[in-house]
């Protein structure tokens, strides 16, 4: 979909420099030099249109006592079955059909155990009778997807790590149902205000608090949220590398290029099952240019194997993650 400049600017804005004010909408207005109003019904524009998702923090799931794992299926013909399960569960934010040449539908989906998320998977196995991986998260280094609408390649954001172990909101004094608002903020001139009034605090400290929960790990990567491929980011890759001798390692050359937008060690169950560890993932409007950007990871970080692994299809298009 077309966008234009204003539109590019006001959404490299909300994506890049998010504001710690109370009013962010007014503080990017005067950055750009229009009216609140005008970049407040661009927005909702952008929104209705499916361009833009949220504006926001992502909430740490550890933060809420879930755990989560990539599943990778070895189901041929399968996926449109497998796509029918996961649209329904509500812990499912990522389920695509890749190009991988065994295991072609990937899942991240989440429980309140392992041992619950485990069961689940054997569950869809025997079921559906196919096989499949559990890749979950030893560690997760970075996480923060971001679109640069001028370059055409993912950028991460400046607020890009996650903690792996937060404290519970609880513990805090913030209830659960009070984190997951900072998750999408209205549209609107004051977007803390709702959230205030469940704190019982005024607008100001609400905003605040987003920034003291970010600190403290259970939020992160504040800003906007874009529909990729309707900006036109129409490849996206992700890339497993075999370390060729400390995993940590490979995670941390990963994690220092601009446009890796996740990166995270991960074990397998079978373990052993797989031996690509350190996963990363990277956005871009070509296939020319993901190939460039792969080609310079490989040299930087000196895997002893890698595959990248492309999206072929969003088969849960429209979660809000």
């Amino acid at each position: 979909m077309e966008l234009d400049t204003l539109d590019k600017s006001i959404l490299m804005e909300l994506q890049y420099r998010f504001p710690r004010d109370p009013y962010p909408y007014e503080t990017v207005a005067e950055r750009l030099g229009i009216r609140e109003e005008e970049l407040l019904d661009r927005l909702r524009r952008l929104k209705s249109i499916g361009i833009l998702k949220r504006v926001g923090f992502y909430v740490n799931y550890r933060s809420v006592g879930l755990k989560a794992a990539l599943i990778a299926y070895k189901a041929p013909g399968l996926h449109e079955r497998l796509a029918k399960i996961y649209r329904v569960d509500r812990y499912a934010t990522h389920v695509y059909l890749r190009d991988h040449p065994e295991y072609n539908v990937w899942v991240v989906t989440k429980r309140r155990s392992m041992e619950e998320l485990i069961g689940h998977v054997e569950h869809v196995k025997k079921e559906l009778g196919v096989e499949a991986i559990i890749l979950y998260s030893k560690r997760t280094y970075k996480l923060s997807v971001k679109y640069d609408l001028e370059r055409g390649i993912s950028w991460a954001g400046p607020y890009s790590t996650v903690s792996p172990d937060p404290p519970r909101p609880e513990d805090l004094g913030i209830p659960a149902e009070v984190l997951r608002m900072f998750r999408s903020l209205p549209i609107e001139r004051s977007p803390y205000s709702r959230i205030a009034e469940a704190l019982g605090v005024g607008v100001d400290e609400a905003a605040e608090t987003a920034w003291n929960l970010l600190e403290k790990g259970l939020l992160g990567d504040p800003g906007a949220a874009l529909d990729g491929r309707r900006v036109g980011f129409n490849e996206n890759a992700m890339v497993v590398m075999e370390p060729s001798g400390c995993e940590e390692s490979l995670c941390q050359c990963a994690t220092q290029l601009p446009f890796t937008t996740h990166v995270v060690l991960r074990r397998s169950i079978p373990e052993g099952a797989w031996r690509h560890t350190c996963y990363f993932m990277v956005h871009a409007v070509s296939r020319e240019m993901i190939k460039e950007l792969v080609g310079e990871a490989v040299e930087k970080c000196s895997p002893r194997s890698f595959h990248v692994i492309r999206s072929l299809a969003d088969l849960k298009p429209g979660v809000m993650r």
